[in-house]
């Protein structure tokens, strides 16, 4: 029976070919497309569409068995291809996220107060939460550059200082006048969104970089002017997001050592 005489194989059929070019993009991907970047990140395009396609196969209904195994066998071997590329640098990749790590950590300890010599002024706690935002900002730096285990150490001793550091504010604070108390506890938090506000921005212009890297790798092998014409459009738009973004940091970075200048002044 041709599949167009049975609406259930019609539709197996088009869920089918939809998969095959999915999969043949990810083909397309499984060169590593960033030479000069850690292994996380050489191979980030191809895993983050490895990933959609896993949804598809779990998504697309119905699909005829034969076309599902034979479209998963090729899936899968696209995907162990990759890893044992990947395999021979996941020792280097160890190194370089333990010395990122060791890095990080370091700064979480500057940031640390001693149980026995809490701060006394507001200076104290300003100057070892600039150990805190370096700490945090390292960890955005290298996020693609470490293992999961370091990643969430960091994560968590970071968190771990912070939340004395916040509970101290609230100490000192509860020790000034009012208004002055008022003021700082405004800033303190405007300090706070704008950091917060500042790593998302970084990670999005991170995330828009590879974007626009994925398109130019496309733009440069497509033939077909119609495709290629469209994809122009899309990285004009992307980089035009990446300047707006640009802006963003800017602004934020100067908030921020606004706000780090007036505390240190109250």
């Amino acid at each position: 029976m041709k599949p167009e005489d049975d609406p259930w194989l019609e539709h197996a059929h088009k869920n089918a070919e939809l998969l095959a070019g999915e999969i043949e993009k990810l083909a397309s991907l499984t060169s590593p497309i960033r030479q000069n970047l850690p292994i996380i990140t050489k191979y980030q395009d191809f895993w983050n569409k490895a990933k959609e396609i896993t949804g598809l196969f779990k998504k697309l209904k119905p699909l005829a068995r034969d076309d599902r195994d034979l479209l998963w066998t090729r899936f899968n071997t696209l995907c162990r291809e990759v890893k044992e590329n990947q395999k021979p640098e996941y020792g280097k990749l160890e190194s370089v996220s333990r010395g990122h790590f060791d890095e990080i950590i370091k700064q979480v300890e500057l940031a640390r107060f001693p149980v026995e010599a809490p701060p006394r002024n507001i200076h104290a706690l300003v100057e070892r939460g600039q150990a805190l935002k370096t700490a945090g900002d390292l960890l955005g730096k290298y996020k693609h550059e470490m293992l999961a285990k370091h990643k969430k150490a960091c994560f968590d001793r970071i968190q771990e200082i912070r939340t004395v550091h916040d509970a101290l504010w609230d100490t000192l604070n509860a020790g000034k006048p009012h208004p002055k108390a008022e003021n700082v506890n405004r800033v303190r938090k405007n300090l706070e969104v704008n950091n917060e506000r500042y790593r998302k921005a970084v990670t999005a212009l991170e995330n828009f970089q590879l974007t626009a890297e994925h398109i130019r790798r496309f733009l440069a092998s497509c033939d077909d002017p119609e495709k290629h014409a469209r994809a122009t459009v899309q990285l004009a738009d992307v980089e035009r997001r990446m300047n707006e973004i640009k802006e963003g940091i800017q602004k934020f970075e100067r908030w921020i050592e606004d706000d780090e200048r007036t505390l240190n002044e109250e």
